[in-house]
């Protein structure tokens, strides 16, 4: 509706001069999505540290490492149209789930290796399930070989 002159005097003033491009735009949306997924992939070194470094309560690790993985898993819904980021993060959530579950054996069942068979078998149906769902192959084989070592450890134990 506007003619083209003021068009391109508001386009330069609201990029501040430099030209606005439908490719440039996808590069800053672009980058703000690496961006985004590179600190959420930060999140599972910062879970280690949660747990193994600091003298947090059993609850509080608990809240902090759930949060994480649910951060995770959203954004990876977010990027599910991205085919590199949303596996990441899938994995990565994966990672601090069991690392929370590993952790909940040791605090909640004082160790107990029946809970801690249960537990990995819960964390090796999840994945086949998101190995499944989300036509990830190597999360159904990471669950399918998950089994395989459980088994074998519960028949030598």
């Amino acid at each position: 509706m506007l003619p083209p002159h003021y068009c391109d005097y508001l386009l330069a003033l609201y990029t501040q001069g430099t030209e606005y491009t439908e490719a440039g735009r996808r590069a800053r949306v672009r980058s703000i999505h690496l961006t985004t997924a590179l600190l959420a992939l930060l999140l599972l070194p910062v879970a280690v540290c949660i747990l193994y470094f600091t003298e947090l309560s059993f609850l509080l690790q608990t809240v902090i490492l759930t949060s994480f993985v649910g951060i995770m898993l959203l954004l990876a819904i977010y990027f599910s149209r991205q085919k590199v980021l949303a596996p990441i993060l899938f994995l990565g959530a994966a990672l601090i789930l069991l690392l929370l579950s590993l952790e909940l054996n040791v605090q909640a069942f004082r160790n107990n290796s029946y809970t801690l068979y249960g537990l990995l078998a819960v964390n090796c149906l999840l994945w086949i399930f998101t190995g499944i769902k989300l036509k990830l192959f190597y999360f159904s084989i990471s669950g399918g070989l998950g089994f395989l070592v459980l088994f074998f450890f519960w028949l030598k134990g």
